[in-house]
């Protein structure tokens, strides 16, 4: 979607060189705003600059950044705000950190403090150096968190601990922020298709169908999809919107607690269960 809605906003997305921030930033430059992409690796960044350009002319700068350190982190919020002021902070970098997939017993102590300092230390940088920026003027501070904040993940126990933390977070920093003008929103993505994603699925096609299978729209996102939600977060339309958490994410946080089809088709018939259900939850 194409709008004017962002025209002469100045955003920042960290991360937004890669995967989701792709999509994110794509969004923001396609209402106007000009984006600062940052990231760990210049080349990466550079790459995705050059083919934003494509489309978006001169809306799109780099900076590098590492969110763990706060000196980098405030340094991208200054290339940002271009000597203005910076608008709208995606803080979108993070990651499972060294840990990866793994079963609680086998997460050590350095896994923790590695997903923790990257996934709550560095979110909570972002959001510390944008609304230090802000203060004053207002602005609209998105996190992206993950559906994996919403309830247990076997294997990814660290990891949705730290996007758990996150969310609460970022309802705390709205609570304080709001007297300054700075709505501090996050958003929820489910399953959305990346490099890192794709490695991850490869050969695990059962894995992946399990997922599908406990998604009620039946299907993974896109980067695209999460960058809407993101615009919304940051642009005019959401001006009453903070502390908020915005699931994105095809309905997979919706809880399956019990499924009672067997008892109902007792009740009613196979026929009518089958015509009615649906077939992914007929199926359980």
């Amino acid at each position: 979607m194409t709008t004017e809605e962002l025209n002469g906003k100045r955003a920042l997305v960290t991360g937004g060189g890669t995967g989701i921030g792709v999509g994110i930033t794509e969004c923001l430059l396609s209402r106007g705003a000009t984006v600062t992409i940052a990231g760990r690796r210049r080349d990466v960044l550079d790459s995705a600059a050059e083919d934003f350009a494509k489309r978006h002319g001169d809306r799109i700068r780099v900076a590098s950044c590492d969110i763990t350190d706060e000196k980098s982190v405030a340094e991208a919020v200054r290339i940002a705000g271009d000597g203005v002021g910076v608008d709208i902070v995606v803080a979108n970098a993070g990651g499972s950190g060294s840990g990866g997939l793994a079963p609680f017993l086998l997460l050590d102590q350095e896994a923790w403090l590695d997903v923790c300092r990257l996934n709550i230390v560095g979110t909570a940088n972002t959001i510390r150096e944008a609304a230090l920026d802000m203060r004053g003027r207002g602005g609209a501070i998105v996190v992206i968190s993950s559906a994996g904040s919403a309830g247990p993940e076997p294997c990814f126990s660290h990891y949705s601990a730290s996007k758990a933390a996150v969310d609460m977070l970022v309802q705390n920093a709205a609570q304080e922020l709001g007297d300054f003008g700075i709505r501090v929103n996050a958003v929820q993505p489910g399953v959305v298709p990346s490099e890192i994603a794709a490695e991850a699925w490869d050969g695990n096609e059962d894995q992946y169908a399990h997922i599908l299978k406990n998604t009620p729209l039946g299907r993974t996102g896109t980067a695209i999809e999460v960058g809407e939600a993101v615009s919304f977060l940051s642009g005019p339309h959401s001006e009453w919107v903070t502390g908020q958490i915005f699931a994105v994410d095809g309905g997979l946080t919706i809880p399956l607690v019990a499924n009672l089809q067997g008892l109902a088709r007792k009740i009613h018939g196979d026929e009518a269960i089958d015509a009615n259900l649906g077939p992914r939850l007929a199926s359980f």
